[in-house]
């Protein structure tokens, strides 16, 4: 019966330490998602032509509840596998790097690629999601 309780606790222990910690094996060293911090410097350093409009941000709410909020949650605070983009892994992000993953996506973490929504609409998306910080 000791012997039960202390595999037990062991595993708990276990348990609790790779919850502890999953999340941080998952941001580099500035606070980024690993799955978005791939991004190439190129594309890393690309700007949101449509950054700060506000125009920009309200069509980019319209897209974001259209493509994403089935997966994000209308609050964009994530639903299952999906991430929460209030989250700094996400909003520590460049746009450009935002931009990156939006195009090619991850399957294995569950995003699609969307490259098939035109640009400015990924722009505007970005611009929506930045404004949730």
């Amino acid at each position: 019966m000791r012997r039960l309780l202390i595999l037990t606790a062991l595993l708990f222990a276990s348990l609790a330490a790779v919850a502890a910690t999953g999340h941080d094996r998952d941001l580099d060293s500035r606070g980024i998602f690993q799955v978005i911090a791939k991004a190439p410097a190129k594309s890393r350093d690309q700007k949101n032509p449509y950054e700060g409009q506000t125009n920009a941000v309200a069509a980019g709410e319209k897209l974001f509840r259209q493509h994403c909020a089935e997966c994000h949650g209308e609050d964009a605070l994530g639903r299952g596998r999906a991430a929460n983009l209030r989250a700094s892994g996400v909003q520590n992000a460049t746009p450009g790097e935002l931009a990156w993953f939006l195009r090619n996506g991850n399957l294995v973490h569950g995003m699609p690629p969307w490259a098939g929504i035109p640009e400015q609409r990924r722009w505007q998306i970005i611009a929506y999601v930045k404004s949730l910080h």
